[in-house]
């Protein structure tokens, strides 16, 4: 009957494998050749036999791999373990009992170890795997064999760079094949069947479409068949080892995607399966050459994808000595990194920067940032001074001036680095010489983003910002307490904060919860000489349901009406309250100040709604936004 046999796998470091002793070879003079025939092959021990106590022992470790034992080791209790298919056979060193499948046995000889290497009966191990062990006295040869050869199981395994259909078994697993288009059919002689025969479940696999098993030989002469029956007709490999036959079939490479991400440019390689590659940067010309080994193109894969873009011209595949070759034709050379993935290989190609330019406008200026493709970017703000910072995540830095020198009302200058690399970050920073606001949009040109920077033009204006009422002139109070005079407070430091960071010098009629009489407020004014003057308040009225913004000018030619038009005018959107309008009022601080001046009264505290808006941060920021912004709107084109 035939015998189950297991590929063979050692996993000891130290100790090689078992090696057996034939029970009955006479000794003759030292150094006499025995010859070991394996299953109809002669081969060649690692070791020279070894004679103890009247037996030849020779390394089994040749017997394993051709009858397909697996051998583990326990240093612990120097134990030998020899699986094979429903058998397990343990030796201890030194013993002459071993274990089979748990019931004891006597050896002719006991396990040994001999420079590292275990020495153990053959007969014994042989015949427990269910090999016939003989021997030839004329010309001292070991002859050993698997008494039948079995398949037990067809299976399909992915391999890097193949799938592999595995016919599984015992004994001498060998046969033939031929192939007629996209069907392969093995025949196995002198092979019994010891499956199911009928259809393999296959799943969804990418190479194979059908694998059917059958018996197509006599009692007498036993065989075997397996049709395989593929999606695409290829090439294929057949071997034979301990316990299998395998059928190779090389990953097909079954497209190519050449893509512009945010950062970089990818070319996307998808295969039937894993596969290992080589990569190469060759020049004149600039090309970036992709070896997959062992693998070919798949009929439908197309020889040629265009890439047209700054990097790259085209992508070409082919097939190179041994594998597919795929090339990329690159108009410039760029950082590239490779990556392999369960179906494929991924080339990632740095974008790279490649310009850096300044324009001038009438309502400030503009940053070109020209690359390779479209980049992936993060904006910072800094103060002190104030800066805008790009950084260009997966970038290369590539131009050849990284510093622009400016020196207007908006830029002072711009300068690029790369900032960080693996990963890479480029890095563009815009000095700035007052900040309003910006915004990165996308240019004309591909590949191109625009940082637009809006000018100031309050830098260098001298404006006044008075928060009305202070110490011991509360103004208003609400129902739940909130003091007219530090909301007030809050959101003229706000208004300055901003109007100093946009380059202008504010003059605060007060800094802190100060009585400062409003009889004086515009003298000081006057005398500071600034160029406008904004007082900001919160509304009261004896009816609490009244709610909304509202400011005030004097009528008097001195341009207050227009100061207090654009502040109402960029207010009342940002904060949504009911529009009061725009009115005129004989208050001191409209009055008697030499310039354009404007009372804005930002909500009523007296109503409980608002009162919980003018308590909020939030708020008052938001209040603050937009009187800078109209004093941005009142100074544009002065």
């Amino acid at each position: 009957m035939l015998r189950r046999c297991l590929a063979f796998f050692c996993c000891l470091l130290w100790l090689s494998v078992s090696a057996v002793v034939i029970s009955g070879v006479p000794a003759r003079a030292a150094g006499s050749a025995i010859k070991l025939v394996i299953n109809d092959r002669l081969v060649q021990p690692d070791a020279p036999p070894v004679l103890r106590n009247n037996r030849t022992l020779v390394p089994l470790r040749v017997i394993s791999e051709n009858l397909g034992a697996q051998v583990g080791w326990d240093n612990r209790t120097r134990t030998v373990t020899v699986a094979g298919p429903g058998r397990e056979i343990r030796l201890v060193i030194g013993r002459s009992e071993a274990l089979v499948n748990g019931k004891a046995q006597k050896l002719d000889a006991p396990a040994v170890i001999i420079s590292n290497r275990t020495f153990v009966p053959l007969r014994f191990i042989g015949e427990a795997l269910g090999a016939e062990v003989g021997w030839q006295e004329k010309t001292r040869t070991v002859f050993v064999s698997s008494r039948q050869a079995e398949i037990t199981a067809v299976r399909v395994r992915r391999e890097v760079g193949r799938e592999v259909v595995a016919i599984a078994g015992s004994g001498p697993l060998k046969g033939s094949a031929i192939q007629l288009g996209a069907t392969i059919t093995l025949k196995l002689p002198g092979t019994l069947l010891k499956m199911a025969p009928g259809p393999v479940p296959v799943g969804d696999d990418p190479l194979v479409k059908s694998i059917a098993v059958a018996a197509a030989g006599t009692e007498k002469e036993p065989a075997a068949q397996v049709v395989i029956e593929l999606k695409e007709a290829g090439p294929f490999t057949l071997s034979s080892g301990p316990g299998e036959l395998t059928v190779g079939l090389p990953h097909r490479v079954t497209a190519l995607e050449y893509v512009q991400v945010p950062g970089a440019e990818v070319l996307k390689v998808h295969t039937s399966g894993p596969v290992a590659y080589t990569v190469q940067q060759l020049g004149s010309p600039d090309r970036l050459v992709l070896d997959l080994p062992g693998t070919v193109p798949a009929a439908a894969a197309p020889r040629e994808v265009p890439a047209d873009t700054a990097l790259t011209a085209r992508v070409r595949l082919g097939e190179g000595a041994g594998g597919t070759r795929i090339v990329l034709d690159q108009n410039r050379v760029t950082k590239f990194k490779v990556s392999a993935t369960p179906e494929g290989v991924e080339v990632r190609l740095a974008a790279q920067i490649t310009a850096l330019s300044y324009n001038r406008g009438p309502g400030g200026g503009e940053v070109h940032i020209q690359a390779t493709g479209p980049l992936a970017y993060h904006e910072t703000r800094l103060v002190n001074p104030e800066r805008l910072v790009l950084d260009f995540s997966g970038a290369v830095l590539a131009v050849d001036n990284p510093t622009v020198k400016v020196g207007d009302a908006t830029v002072r200058e711009v300068r690029a680095g790369q900032f960080a690399v693996d990963p890479d970050v480029a890095r563009v920073v815009v000095e700035l010489a007052a900040y309003v606001r910006h915004e990165v949009v996308t240019g004309a040109n591909p590949g191109e983003l625009v940082l637009q920077i809006v000018s100031s033009p309050v830098a260098g204006r001298y404006i006044a910002v008075d928060a009305g009422h202070g110490g011991a002139e509360p103004g208003a109070i609400g129902a739940g307490g909130l003091m007219e005079k530090d909301v007030n407070l809050d959101i003229a430091r706000r208004v300055a904060a901003l109007l100093r960071t946009a380059g202008a010098k504010v003059y605060m009629i007060r800094d802190g919860d100060t009585t400062v009489d409003f009889r004086v407020r515009p003298d000081m004014a006057n005398k500071a000489g600034v160029e406008a003057f904004i007082s900001i308040h919160s509304n009261s009225f004896t009816d609490t349901s009244k709610r909304g913004t509202e400011v005030y000018y004097y009528q008097d030619g001195r341009a207050g009406q227009e100061l207090a038009e654009a502040i109402h005018a960029a207010l009342i959107p940002i904060l949504g309250l009911p529009d009061r309008g725009v009115r005129t009022a004989n208050y001191n601080v409209l009055r008697y100040t030499a310039m354009p001046a404007a009372l804005v009264e930002v909500a009523y505290i007296s109503n409980p709604t608002e009162e919980k808006l003018l308590a909020d941060p939030a708020f008052r920021e938001k209040a603050a936004q937009g009187i800078f912004a109209g004093i941005l709107a009142y100074f544009r084109g002065k």
